[in-house]
């Protein structure tokens, strides 16, 4: 048997030879000027604290120093050259694992009291990072050729491979607390811009008007959950919010885990020409209604919509799609089409192979999806599946909160809860029911974290598989 090829037989030592060559990247400039600044302004030492740490440093020197005025500085120390001097003078490696007493008055040498240290830590970061992802490349390479247990097949290693680069990035997050008078700037010129535009929708429309009251539109950075017993609508509303949100010119991404993205197409076909979807599915259609699905393809192929109908998608899975789409394409509104179908795989946690339940994975679903939605800022609408409770409830069938399936970290994680309900869809009785009472439908807000709740009457209409507003007719 021949044996297995290593690294440097496929020439993947390039990135070894490349890193010899060239050397790791570094800017050694911006970080003595940086340790030079905040000795010779203290009120600037907080700040680098809080952004970098010695792992940022690629000088030997320059490590110990700053750990050195790190711990000063924690201990209530003034932080300058005779208590620097000390301090390294007296540990372990001395003056000399610095390269010598000269070192530390030539930090401060041509350098302004007043200092951009802003500036100096981008640039360290930024090579810090740059050294990161190398070392990142040398550990996904080696993951290749020598896998852990359970990760040998390409998709394992390819959550791997995001995981460790996501990792990465997380170094460019700043930190999130500030001082409320850093950002107050920022907050009156977003409430004067809301004051001259005086729109009533300041997210992503849904051209339901007492929905887009309501909530002003889906807003960045939302987890929105649309839940509902099966059969009562729920992709069919999805699709509708996708168009009603193409249509105003907002890029949207459908990733669709239960239905084929041709049976998605043929449901748009028939919510845009007004067709019914058994029709279009079977071709018993005239020449009018051939002329009108051409038509409405031709309108729905200028939408920017975007169908991905992978199976067991994951939550990396998602993410790293709709990161590539975001690079070459912007993106309005995620939706997915359904939770319960998603799985947790890669969200495990250190040193676990598998969830201990389903709820602790659709838990873990839930506040990736809601990370995610964060990081990338857009909102994002997870369609859900709800329990049997309203079923059996005798009283009304109406759903309530603990009617989420499989987790409470739904309710949690959600910032805006909606419900598709149909109170006639199913009704058992010998009483006829009449075809306005059929087409009832509500869209609940049983939950939004920054608005009120309440209920919003549709109308279905079943044979186009489409939801619109109630009109109320004259004599009500």
């Amino acid at each position: 048997m021949a044996k297995a090829k290593q690294p440097s037989d496929l020439n993947l030592s390039v990135l070894e030879k490349t890193v010899l060559k060239e050397g790791l990247p570094s800017n050694k400039e911006a970080e003595k000027g940086l340790l030079g600044a905040v000795l010779l302004n203290n009120e600037l030492i907080p700040s680098v604290l809080e952004r970098l740490d010695e792992e940022d440093f690629i000088s030997f020197a320059h490590k110990r120093i700053f750990l050195a005025i790190r711990e000063l500085y924690l201990n209530g120390m003034t932080v300058d050259l005779v208590t620097l001097k000390d301090k390294i003078e007296n540990s372990k490696e001395g003056l000399a694992g610095i390269g010598g007493v000269e070192t530390l008055p030539n930090l401060v040498d041509g350098v302004p009291f007043y200092t951009n240290v802003d500036h100096y830590i981008e640039l360290i970061k930024e090579k810090s990072i740059l050294r990161k992802l190398i070392k990142k490349s040398y550990e996904i390479i080696n993951s290749v050729y020598n896998p852990e247990e359970g990760e040998t097949d390409s998709k394992s290693l390819l959550n791997f491979a995001e995981k460790s680069i996501l990792e990465v990035g997380e170094e460019t997050i700043t930190s999130s607390l500030r001082s409320v008078s850093s950002f107050s700037t920022e907050i009156l010129e977003i409430v004067q811009s809301l004051v001259k535009k005086k729109e009533h929708v300041t997210g992503v429309a849904t051209k339901i008007p007492k929905l887009d009251e309501m909530t002003s539109g889906f807003q960045k950075k939302d987890l929105i959950l649309l839940a509902a017993r099966p059969s009562i609508g729920k992709t069919a509303f999805a699709i509708t919010l996708a168009l009603n949100a193409a249509k105003k010119g907002h890029p949207v991404a459908l990733f669709s885990l239960e239905m084929s993205k041709e049976q998605i197409y043929f449901r748009m076909i028939s919510q845009e020409a007004h067709i019914e979807l058994q029709k279009i599915r079977t071709g018993y259609m005239t020449k009018e209604h051939i002329s009108r699905v051409q038509r409405a393809i031709d309108t729905i192929s200028n939408y920017p919509l975007y169908i991905d109908d992978t199976p067991s998608v994951t939550v990396l899975d998602i993410g790293a799609k709709l990161r590539r789409l975001k690079s070459t394409n912007k993106v309005d509104l995620v939706i997915i089409d359904y939770l319960q179908l998603m799985t947790g795989k890669g969200l495990e946690g250190p040193g676990k192979s598998r969830f201990e339940n389903r709820n602790q994975e659709v838990a873990a679903i839930s506040r990736a999806l809601k990370m995610l939605a964060k990081e990338i800022d857009i909102p994002i609408i997870a369609l859900s599946q709800l329990s049997r409770a309203p079923e059996k409830r005798v009283e009304s069938s109406e759903p309530v909160l603990s009617d989420l399936r499989d987790s409470g970290s739904l309710e949690q994680d959600a910032d805006l809860v909606l419900f598709l309900h149909r109170p006639f869809f199913g009704a058992r009785g010998k009483k006829e029911i009449s075809s306005d009472d059929k087409a009832k439908a509500f869209l609940i807000i049983a939950k939004q974290r920054n608005g009120p709740t309440g209920t919003i009457p549709l109308v279905f209409r079943e044979e186009y598989t489409l939801f619109t507003p109630y009109a109320p007719s004259i004599e009500e």
